[in-house]
């Protein structure tokens, strides 16, 4: 069976980092009542010291305001906020795939939350 995308992906940004990673869930915080909330991530250390969002999201700038644009574009927006709610890591990641999605999102918001480090999917294959 041949890999997803995810999956190549994943396994280029493993090589990438030198750190072994999996999928898994971290606590971003807790209700009233005390119980935590928590959300998966695609990629965790084991130490949950580093955390990553893989987003494969398209954005066809050609095609905005389509929904399907922004629906993508919302997707991502929500990867950003559940990274940035990761307080006990210490190196939070998004990776895009598609170079449209990638410029869109740094050009808006990589000064905003500089906790995240965004990273095209391109970049991390030429140094893997």
């Amino acid at each position: 069976m041949k890999p997803t995308l995810d999956d190549q992906i994943k396994r280029e940004f493993i090589e990438y980092v030198g750190v072994p990673m999996k999928a898994g869930e971290i606590t971003i915080g807790a209700k009233e009542d005390g119980t935590p909330i928590t959300r998966p991530f695609d990629l965790i250390s084991e130490d949950q010291s580093l955390v990553a969002s893989v987003q494969t999201s398209c954005l066809h700038l050609r095609s905005r305001p389509g929904q399907k644009a922004y629906g993508s574009l919302y997707r991502v927006m929500g990867a950003i906020l559940y990274l940035h709610l990761c307080n006990k890591c210490s190196d939070r990641y998004l990776i895009m795939s598609d170079r449209d999605m990638y410029d869109e999102i740094t050009e808006d918001f990589s000064n905003i939350f500089k906790d995240i480090k965004m990273l095209f999917w391109d970049d991390i294959k030429k140094q893997s």
